[in-house]
């Protein structure tokens, strides 16, 4: 059928005009003789006005010593992305292959050219968007070699790109969090439709151990084909939020059952001595319930500081330890009890927690030391200490800062359940043991000072 077949110069130039590439024949010396139709709806000339001229002249000059290394064959494609000037004067993103003709005695070159001006704008933001963003994008094989990871590992983990391109990024999981991980990655192996969420502790090129969230899921068709695509991102504030409101939880549980005994206590010994009181009248039983009423007070006032205690991460500055522990120590009945300050350092630290936290040590050196115990505080490279000339632990520490316990008579057993508390909010570690003169020490570990 002889009208299915392109029979005349108008059908060839039909055909090259709605063509995507351009159809561009040079001489040896890069002349052009021909020029496609499609030159026009591509880069506005008109095909006749091209011919004579050089082909080269139309190259960026950024882009000519590339397109002249792909001429000479210094190059291993035959075909790059080349900016071509258009008909006004704009440069155009062209993808050219470069053939000479082979099976004729004529010297000539065939240029194939087609419009890819969107694509170099592409892989510029997809190169921004992979250097900036928040996730670091790693593509293994299927045997868990990396094949890519993106720049974004240098800001997210600390580590060079080249020097995680060919390493085992299984090697930088935390042991215990290894084998979830390899079973998470080989489910994605063997089932292409399965999306994996791993949540493990990563090494940071400082040493320190991060949380990350890696999701992944193997390519089932294109460039990519059976690779698998992972993308991990550093969620150690979410765990650490995370992990202070189990804390905080547990603390709840905790002292759930010490506020229903604290409290009913004192509520029971009002109710008797109430009911008595109105049997007898006699002031002692009024004197009473007016002291268990004061011990609901305070309880009331230990629960509120209990509950509204936390750091706002934004409070956190450089004070003076030695002016902060005078100031807390104004605010305490001291009675003949003395303090003394061995340091000049400071800490970072929410100066109302710490203004709290000395104050309740203050006051439990005084109720269990006496009244002319010596308290003193200090500071060593690890951190701060408070130390007192007391009696010590005589119950040792096993219940030391649980809610309710205290061996005083007076005490509410809230005092040290809410320095435990500032020392948890500050990320800071709690270490209670005797003193050098058989009193109370408590050693505080500040992992950020």
């Amino acid at each position: 059928m002889p009208d299915q077949y392109l029979t005349s110069t108008d059908d060839f130039e039909a055909v090259l005009a709605e063509a995507p590439s351009v159809l561009t024949v040079t001489d040896g010396e890069l002349i052009i003789r021909f020029v496609s139709p499609a030159i026009e709806r591509v880069l506005g000339y008109d095909m006749e006005s091209l011919v004579g001229t050089n082909w080269l002249d139309l190259v960026h000059p950024e882009d000519t010593d590339r397109v002249l290394a792909t001429l000479a064959g210094e190059r291993d494609d035959d075909g790059a992305e080349y900016r071509f000037r258009n008909a006004d004067g704009d440069w155009v993103w062209l993808e050219t292959i470069v053939s000479s003709d082979t099976e004729t005695d004529r010297d000539c070159l065939v240029f194939t050219s087609r419009d890819v001006s969107d694509r170099p704008r592409f892989e510029a933001q997809f190169r921004q968007f992979v250097t900036h963003t928040s996730d670091v994008l790693t593509v293994f094989d299927e045997q868990g070699n990396v094949e890519y990871i993106s720049p974004s590992v240098e800001r997210v983990l600390g580590y060079e790109q080249d020097e995680m391109q060919d390493s085992d990024l299984f090697e930088y999981v935390h042991p215990d969090d290894l084998s979830n991980a390899l079973t998470e990655f080989g489910r994605m192996i063997d089932d292409p439709g399965y999306i994996a969420v791993i949540e493990h502790r990563y090494r940071h090129a400082d040493g320190d151990w991060i949380w990350a969230e890696s999701r992944g899921q193997q390519v089932e068709s294109g460039p990519l084909e059976d690779h698998v695509v992972v993308t991990t991102r550093d969620i150690s504030e979410r765990k650490q939020r995370e992990q202070e409101l189990e804390r905080q939880n547990q603390r709840l549980e905790r002292f759930s059952d010490a506020i229903s005994h604290d409290l009913r206590n004192p509520l029971d010994v009002l109710d008797g001595s109430l009911e008595l009181a109105r049997e007898t009248g006699e002031d002692a039983h009024f004197e009473r319930a007016e002291r268990s009423i004061d011990r609901m007070y305070t309880l009331i006032d230990d629960l509120l500081v209990l509950a509204k205690q936390g750091v706002d991460p934004e409070e956190i500055e450089t004070v003076d330890l030695s002016t902060l522990s005078q100031r807390a120590w104004s605010m305490v009945d001291t009675q003949d009890a003395t303090l003394e300050t061995e340091t000049a350092d400071s800490i970072k630290a929410d100066e109302g927690a710490m203004l709290e936290l000395l104050e309740n040590l203050f006051r439990n050196a005084i109720e269990h030391g006496g009244d002319d115990v010596t308290v003193t505080v200090g500071t060593e490279s690890w951190g701060f200490y408070v130390t007192d000339d007391g009696t010590g632990f005589s119950d040792g520490t096993a219940d030391l800062f649980e809610p309710g316990y205290s061996t005083a008579d007076e005490g509410t057993g809230f005092g040290l359940c809410i320095v435990e508390q500032i020392v948890d909010a500050h990320n800071w570690e709690v270490i209670a043991t005797d003193s050098e003169s058989g009193g109370a020490r408590f050693e505080f570990i500040c992992r950020d000072n």
